[in-house]
């Protein structure tokens, strides 16, 4: 049995490692940006697709002449992409005009033999989702954070598996409400949903929680309005800049009745948060000497325990 699964692991890394070899980094940038290219001028026979082509918007199965395809009007203003040579992946987070909503969106392509057979975007079109209490900090940019570009000292590097563990172990400790001491936060880890600051803010807003830095929230146990995190999965890690990008569920029953303020006293679930619904999430992770530095995430809210499509 140990045979054959060291087998099936070395035969995983040998098929992912001919992916790599087919289409690098600029390559795959260079499909993401065709496909923006395509989605700007709604015509996906621009891409250079399978004959197997799969393509989901917020879950659900669309042909590649709906959703997106038809209302996108120009290049993102903004665009953080992160690639994967070794998987043949590569996924953004960008913010894009629908028809004069501006939407925060994450893209994922996987590309074999220079062809994408796999298209998965998640699209937040500004509707209300609720739940959260207190007004966040939106920031308006064009620019990524430079540290998620940043390419780490091999020093410093931990492997692929190691930044798949890190970005687990986020959401093991949500889900399990553990304390920041079980989850590798670094001391400046700070996060961004949907284009506003939600932790370690620097642009303070009335939000109290969005002040807390990443392992001072964890440690309050405001993460007990989550009960379940699922279809995780990590189908882009980047080793040189030490990035993840992430998908899956934050379930929320509405069974909760309290969760914790910063201030360390109850506060009722109300809203959104006293019933059923799940967020779906695309998030990517940046680690610094190991540690969970800085998080973007986008976001929005899906029925509760809807499938991915994927």
């Amino acid at each position: 049995m140990a045979t054959a699964l060291v087998a099936a692991t070395l035969a995983s890394q040998q098929a992912s490692a001919q992916i790599g070899a087919e289409c690098d980094r600029e390559c795959l940038i260079g499909m993401m940006d065709a496909y923006f290219d395509a989605l700007e001028t709604h015509d996906s026979g621009r891409l250079t697709l399978s004959n197997d082509i799969k393509y989901t918007e917020n879950g659900v199965t669309l042909a590649l002449t709906d959703g997106l395809w038809n209302t996108v009007q120009a290049q993102p203003s903004y665009r953080f992409d992160v690639a994967d040579p070794v998987n043949g992946e590569v996924a953004a987070l960008a913010i894009i005009n629908e028809n004069g909503n501006q939407n925060n969106m994450s893209i994922r392509l996987r590309v074999e033999n220079r062809r994408i057979t796999e298209i998965e975007n998640l699209v937040v079109r500004n509707i209300t989702s609720g739940g959260s209490a207190g007004a966040f900090v939106t920031v308006e940019r064009t620019e990524v954070l430079p540290i998620f570009n940043r390419i780490e000292p091999e020093d410093t590097r931990v492997p692929r598996h190691k930044l798949q563990e890190a970005a687990d172990r986020y959401f093991r400790g949500i889900e399990s409400e553990v304390t920041a001491g079980a989850t590798p936060f670094h001391p400046d880890c700070q996060r961004m949903e949907n284009n506003s600051w939600t932790a370690n803010s620097p642009d303070g807003g009335s939000n109290e929680m969005a002040k807390l830095d990443c392992a001072a929230q964890f440690d309050t146990g405001f993460q007990t309005i989550v009960t379940n995190i699922r279809a995780r999965r990590f189908p882009v890690i980047d080793e040189e800049r030490q990035l993840v990008y992430a998908l899956g569920f934050f379930d929320h029953a509405g069974t909760v009745p309290a969760y914790a303020e910063p201030s360390g006293e109850a506060q009722a679930a109300s809203g959104a948060f006293a019933q059923p619904f799940s967020f779906i999430i695309a998030e990517v992770f940046k680690l610094e000497d190991g540690k969970l530095r800085q998080i973007e995430a986008v976001l929005t809210t899906v029925p509760y325990g809807m499938p991915s499509g994927w």
